[in-house]
């Protein structure tokens, strides 16, 4: 079976207390930001009603630069689980952009956090590992543990997350483990939500390793912290990797009735790479057995979803090279105004320069003038006399 990857549309956030949406009518600046953390949860199962959510939020004028920023990071979000890049990239760099007056330590962590997520999304590791280390850095320097040790714990965990990309599981397992016992120190009841995402992950890397029995547990442990929690997508996912290690094991029938499941669980969540995957390993379970009616049928589905998702890639890829160039011609325009200022200021030097050189030659000659006219007039008495 493909390998699947868990990327950040089951990113690394702490849900809350559930809030109704029913308080949107009249909410206080404390119950929406509640609002917005609790719709994190709300992105597993439902990412649409996120986005009308936080756009709702964004484009009100009565709520504060901090409430928009949220806003604004939920919606990036939001699309990231939908992998719409073009969009996530857009509403993560307003995020940036509000978020600079404001002095939030906390929130800062949060979008730094956020920004390695993204680029972790795109593959652009080195650059996911730089914005995760600064987010390291920056919390642990925080004189509140408390308040930052959920980004340590993610930023630990989506390291993980690369390395297992890179087919490095022994260095995976390392910070996966780092970020289950920094995990310990955060104060939420909903961390079962990240630990299972982590968990799930863990079993990836076993099943690769070939140890089947610990990938089994951990797809299992993933499963109990995701029915905790009610994260329908995290499910579907650790159901998809019992269904490899079966695949592994040649028991294809088992695969076929866990992806089954995990189909299931995903009818609702909107996301075209987890379906991708399920159809994926559906077709070659199915081609195992001989079934090839079933084979064409989940050969098609899958087919139909990879062009969707290179649609979806060529979008943010499109916007990576806008922004990028946007930045470059920011940066060609800044280099051009400090020209001019400086061409500018050397300008009025000289001026100021030839203007001092000009009264000074010009009070010399008068000097030298007055001076001539006294030696004549010296001269003059001399010879009367």
């Amino acid at each position: 079976m493909k390998k699947s990857r868990l990327h950040i549309s089951l990113i690394l956030v702490l849900s809350v207390p559930f809030f109704s949406f029913a308080m949107l009518s009249h909410p206080q600046a404390k119950e929406i930001d509640s609002i917005l953390e609790y719709s994190y949860q709300k992105v597993y199962d439902n990412p649409n009603e996120s986005i009308d959510l936080a756009l709702s939020v964004y484009e009100n004028p009565d709520y504060s630069a901090k409430t928009k920023v949220k806003a604004l990071m939920l919606l990036s979000f939001a699309y990231t689980s939908k992998r719409n890049y073009q969009k996530a990239l857009e509403y993560i760099i307003k995020a940036d952009e509000f978020s600079k007056p404001l002095n939030d330590k906390v929130l800062q962590i949060e979008i730094l956090f956020k920004t390695g997520i993204l680029y972790q999304q795109l593959k652009i590791f080195d650059k996911s590992i730089e914005y995760l280390e600064k987010t390291e850095q920056m919390a642990l320097l925080y004189p509140d543990r408390e308040a930052v040790s959920k980004y340590i714990a993610n930023s630990y965990s989506v390291k993980g997350f690369i390395y297992k990309d890179n087919l490095n599981c022994d260095i995976a397992l390392e910070f996966f483990d780092r970020g289950i016992a920094e995990y310990q120190n955060v104060k939420n009841e909903e961390v079962n939500t990240n630990l299972s995402i982590v968990y799930y992950n863990k079993g990836n890397c076993y099943t690769l390793l070939s140890e089947y029995g610990k990938a089994k547990n951990s797809f299992n442990r993933a499963i109990a912290l995701a029915e905790l929690s009610k994260a329908n997508s995290l499910i579907a996912f650790a159901k998809k990797g019992l269904a490899a290690v079966s695949t592994a094991q040649g028991d294809y029938q088992n695969a076929i009735n866990y992806l089954e499941d995990a189909l299931e669980q995903s009818k609702n969540v909107g996301d075209i790479v987890l379906n991708s995957s399920i159809y994926n390993g559906l077709l070659e379970n199915h081609l195992a057995l001989n079934q090839w009616e079933d084979y064409q049928k989940y050969y098609d589905l899958y087919t139909n979803s990879q062009l969707q998702i290179k649609i979806a890639e060529r979008n943010s890829i499109s916007d990576s090279l806008g922004d990028n160039a946007k930045r470059k011609n920011e940066n060609v325009s800044d280099l051009e105004k400090q020209t001019s200022n400086r061409l500018k200021i050397f300008l009025l030097l000289v001026v100021l320069i030839f203007l001092s050189v000009f009264f000074i030659v010009k009070k010399n000659r008068k000097t030298i003038a007055a001076l001539q006219k006294r030696i004549e007039i010296l001269q003059n008495l001399k010879s009367g006399s």
